[in-house]
């Protein structure tokens, strides 16, 4: 894990947004197409919102996923889709393409089978996956104590599946453990103290984010300010 900190907010976003353009101009040449798994939570969407500041870029070969959603309609506040939506603007959204999680609000085995054929591409090779944290040390939504957790965590090929969170909303889609590396950069964007210290514990308890901090299977880069 390569460790980056910040005096503020602001320098932050602007090293990992010049970072996320670097990447993105990169897979443009080499792949024609660049591919892009988007956390929610309020940290990283004052960080989309700067995406438009990114110029000279054909957003119609850019593919937006997320990394994990709640169970809810894609128009309700508490959705991640919608969240993000909003961040980047209408200027990115009506040429890019973002994929939802969610397609059946009533039949969460459904909506799973939905949710995968959906987003076929994004179980392949990624070209950036944005990751957060909460402060019990879970990311995207791989919750500590969960047996679900679990098996998100062992599977050995890349998967999208249900879990539980322990506030509501508790039904959650996400991208398990083997998704997520599969990427050419993993970035885990992370404010306060706190949840520094939550990454210095996680070197000892073995937490989600524990085994993101220490895989050795992809590129991962932390960005933390106070």
């Amino acid at each position: 894990m390569i460790w980056k900190d910040f005096k503020t907010a602001d320098s932050l976003e602007k090293e990992l947004l010049n970072s996320i353009e670097t990447n993105i101009r990169i897979s443009l040449k080499e792949n024609n197409e660049a591919l892009i798994l988007l956390s929610g939570g309020s940290t990283p969407l004052s960080l989309y919102k700067k995406f438009k500041e990114i110029k000279k870029i054909d957003w119609s070969k850019i593919k937006f996923g997320l990394v994990d959603e709640r169970w809810v309609n894609n128009s309700s506040k508490d959705s991640n889709f919608y969240n993000i939506s909003e961040a980047l603007g209408g200027q990115i959204t009506e040429k890019s393409t973002f994929i939802p999680l969610v397609y059946d609000e009533l039949n969460e085995k459904k909506n799973i089978s939905q949710a995968k054929k959906a987003n076929i591409e994004f179980l392949g090779k990624k070209t950036i996956v944005i990751l957060g944290m909460g402060t019990d040390g879970h990311t995207a939504s791989l919750f500590p104590d969960n047996s679900k957790t679990e098996i998100a965590i062992s599977q050995l090929t890349p998967n999208i599946l249900d879990n539980i969170a322990p506030v509501s909303p508790k039904n959650r889609i996400t991208h398990n453990l083997k998704s997520i590396f599969n990427s050419k950069k993993v970035i885990l964007y992370i404010k306060g103290q706190e949840k520094k210290d939550v990454l210095e514990k996680s070197k000892i308890d073995l937490l989600p984010i524990s085994y993101v901090i220490n895989t050795l299977s992809t590129q991962v880069e932390t960005f933390w300010t106070k």
